[in-house]
């Protein structure tokens, strides 16, 4: 059984960044890694992180890390007469954006896009290209025996 590479095209359900993110990364990755089709699903987890770490740090741009919540007083008529300070609360997209932060690292890494993870396929590669001299069962000399 032939494994597949990658699929140029993103799944039909990846929308706006995360389409953007797949047709990025697929190309680098069928030249430069040993990714192949069984790690799709990595690649989609991928390319969704990254659509949240961008949605996370547009909200968090936008209505900043923390925001204030007050409490309302209002007069028989329901007209609001004054405000007070009630809390100040950290905006839920900055877990998101931690989250998403640490997942990308994590997956990456796994598909050898960090310098270290490709420095470590570049040394697999290379020892696969050794004759073995080193091996404590010596190299490629089963005529001597």
């Amino acid at each position: 059984m032939k494994i597949k590479d990658l699929p140029d095209e993103p799944p039909k359900y990846m929308e706006g960044i995360a389409r953007y993110m797949w047709r990025r990364i697929v190309p680098m990755l069928k030249d430069n890694s040993f990714a192949n089709e069984m790690d799709k699903t990595l690649v989609e987890a991928l390319c969704d992180n990254y659509f949240v770490l961008r949605s996370s740090s547009k909200s968090i741009s936008e209505h900043g890390a923390q925001f204030e919540t007050f409490d309302y007083f209002t007069d028989d008529d329901g007209k609001v007469t004054g405000k007070e300070l009630k809390s100040i609360k950290k905006n839920p997209a900055v877990d998101s954006l931690d989250k998403a932060t640490k997942n990308i690292r994590a997956i990456s890494s796994e598909l050898g896009l960090t310098p270290q993870s490709r420095a470590e396929l570049l040394k697999l590669s290379d020892s696969d290209d050794d004759d073995d001299e080193d091996s404590p069962f010596g190299g490629d000399d089963d005529d001597k025996f």
